[in-house]
């Protein structure tokens, strides 16, 4: 009789939480004291996942030149496909959007927060730049900071998208397009998400440090057309 009061007593209890909303199902976030923790450790993994160089691996897996020393020597998707195709470009892509996605991915199971997110995909793409494993010669991080964007807020991705993809048609470049994409994302945040306006001003803050030598070039009038 005891054993069937007491289970009575928690089904009533469980229903009228579950019909007041207050009862949910339990989620992965740890205990908040583990979280800075955690959230150092998140940080180092993306660092290290994004540090993977997509664009040389797959150059000796399709046993082409060493995209660091030939074309725009610059490790990522663009340059590949300059030197070795569509195919190549494609490996390429795709795996500058797994390492960039794999720890927000992770960060996401864990409960974090799209601000915390974000930090983590800039991790991601300070990795892609600055490469731990290939002496700190990485791309210039379109593909990671897109990724970013697209996974963590939605919202900006058609404006991310379309601006990059209008302006590469208009100038013919993609490091015109990857600049304007980069200066316009912190604003579009100040405007209308303006939380998120820090770590998306670090995102585009290093894409627009590693192309200032395309700037350079732009100036000149020597950068090359998307494909030539």
């Amino acid at each position: 009789m005891i054993g069937e009061k007491s289970a009575r007593s928690n089904s009533i209890w469980i229903g009228d939480h579950l019909q007041s909303g207050l009862y949910s199902a339990p989620t992965h976030r740890p205990p908040d004291n583990l979280m800075d923790l955690l959230f150092i450790a998140l940080l180092t993994f993306a660092y290290l996942s994004g540090s993977i160089s997509s664009a040389v691996l797959v150059c000796r897996l399709f046993t082409l030149p060493d995209p660091r020393i030939v074309g725009s020597k610059n490790p990522g998707a663009t340059n590949v496909l300059r030197i070795g195709g569509r195919s190549a470009a494609f490996a390429t892509l795709l795996g500058d959007i797994l390492k960039t996605a794999l720890p927000i991915g992770l960060s996401f199971w864990l409960g974090n927060s799209h601000t915390s997110l974000l930090w983590i995909g800039a991790a991601a793409l300070f990795g892609h730049c600055f490469p731990v494993y290939f002496k700190f010669e990485g791309g210039k991080g379109v593909a990671s900071m897109m990724t970013t964007v697209i996974l963590v807020t939605p919202q900006f991705a058609l404006l991310a998208l379309g601006c990059w993809l209008i302006s590469a048609w208009t100038f013919k470049r993609s490091s015109v397009a990857s600049l304007i994409t980069a200066f316009v994302l912190p604003v579009y945040a100040s405007q209308f998400a303006a939380e998120l306006l820090l770590p998306m001003a670090s995102l585009s803050a290093i894409v627009l440090l590693r192309h200032r030598k395309n700037v350079e070039n732009i100036v000149r009038g020597q950068e090359p057309i998307i494909g030539h």
